[in-house]
Order: structure tokens, then sequence, then C-alpha cells
């Protein structure tokens, strides 16, 4: 004899960021909580970034192409599932900064505190007087496929992320005749082109990527042992998993 299905999922709604598209999603139960905690424990960016793929694929409930989505925008689908199916807030254990103190403490943070700013970005660049560079929000999927290697320790990691994510934010390059698609292009050629620009344009493309939207949430909090005021900033889907 089966075994009786013991709780009826419940289902949700909410608004897309980016497109204001209104989707429907289920809280993901304990078999899918495992595979994610796993994925966790490895540390490997790719592997917790296609563990959460694999759960917005069967937690959403909506036709819906995750691939295509904005990476904020899975950023904030999968904090708004995590509130329904873990609590509606996160702690998280925390370090003092006083180097004479380290004390570390749990701080409760609400989840309907964090959000997402969209500011209005300039999506253009003028390349010169014959082209014109158009740029995007990096999908899910280009990050998922990005060919660098997370876990690697670099000399120099942040400039190596910035890098990758203009790769992801080029869109097409257009003349009066001519348009050419990035997506059909391959990652090396796509590479070469970004490193022909003149520092003034890749300027313009760094400020596009220093803006884009993401999950962040800047809070304060009093030492319980020395008393020193700290200032933490998450951001980011790993720091609210």
């Amino acid at each position: 004899m089966a075994l009786p299905k013991l709780n009826q999922t419940p289902s949700y709604e909410l608004t897309v960021p980016s497109t204001q598209e209104k989707i429907k999603f289920r809280p993901f139960l304990v078999k899918e909580q495992k595979i994610l905690l796993m994925a966790l424990e490895t540390q490997d960016e790719k592997h917790i970034l296609q563990s959460i793929y694999n759960t917005l694929q069967v937690c959403i409930l909506s036709e819906c192409n995750i691939n295509n989505l904005a990476i904020f925008d899975v950023e904030y689908i999968f904090l708004q599932m995590r509130g329904k199916s873990v609590g509606e807030s996160l702690d998280l254990k925390l370090k003092c900064h006083s180097s004479t103190c380290e004390h570390e403490q749990v701080i409760k943070i609400a989840l309907d505190d964090i959000k997402i700013e969209i500011l209005e970005q300039e999506k253009t660049v003028n390349i010169n007087d014959e082209y014109t560079l158009n740029l995007k929000y990096p999908t899910f999927n280009d990050i998922l496929n990005s060919p660098v290697d997370t876990k690697e320790t670099t000399a120099a990691p942040e400039i190596s992320d910035i890098y990758t994510l203009s790769l992801n934010c080029l869109e097409s390059l257009d003349t009066a005749e001519e348009k050419f698609i990035f997506n059909d292009e391959t990652h090396e050629s796509k590479e070469e082109f970004l490193g022909s620009l003149t520092s003034p344009q890749f300027e313009n493309i760094m400020k596009f990527v220093e803006a884009l939207p993401k999950l962040k949430h800047d809070f304060y909090f009093d030492c319980e042992k020395c008393n020193e005021n700290n200032n933490y900033n998450i951001q980011g889907l790993q720091d609210f998993f």
C-alpha cells in the first residue's frame, strides 16, 4: 500500500522585476532543499547555480523561460521562494569588525527588507561614427554557461568578474547597414572585440555593469560583546542562500 501524501503544496504569485510579468510558484520541498544544501556544501558556484536552476524549473508553475531571465530576476524569484519554503527571515552568523573582538552573533534579516533597485541606464554606447554598441542585462543562461572557473582564486578576482559581466552584457553591434548579434559569436571573438576597445569606450560599458540591478541589503548592528557598531552589506544569490 502506497503511503498517503501528507501535504497539499500551496502556490503563490510574484511579479518579475524586469518585465513586470506575474508568475506562480510553489515552495521547494525537503527533497529540493536537500539538493540545494548539498550544492552549497561544495562551494562550487556553477554547481550551486545549476541546483538553483533545477529547483526553479520544478517550482515555477507558470510558463517561464528561466534561461532568458535577467540574473537579478532569478535572485529575486529564488529569495521569494526561499521565504515561502523556509521562513520570511534570514539568520546570518556575522563577526564583529573590531580586531580586538571578532565576536560572532546571529543577526535576523527580514526578507521583506531586501529590495532590488532598478535604475534607468543608458544601454547604447557610440563606439565611433560608424558603430553603435547595444547592451543588455546578463541572463541566467549567460552566467550559468560562463567559461570562467568561479572556484579559482585569481590575483584580481573583481577585475575578472567585471570583465566576464561585460562580455555577458554585449547584445549587438549596429551600423547603418548591418547588425551583429553577439549571441551568434564565439566566446573568443567576443573577447577579441572587447579587448580591441579603447579605455574610454570600455569605461562606458563599465558604468553599465557597475549599475546592474542586484539583490542588496545594507544594515547595521551593535556587537553584543563590545558594543562596536558594525556595517554590513549582503548581495547576490550566495549571500542570501
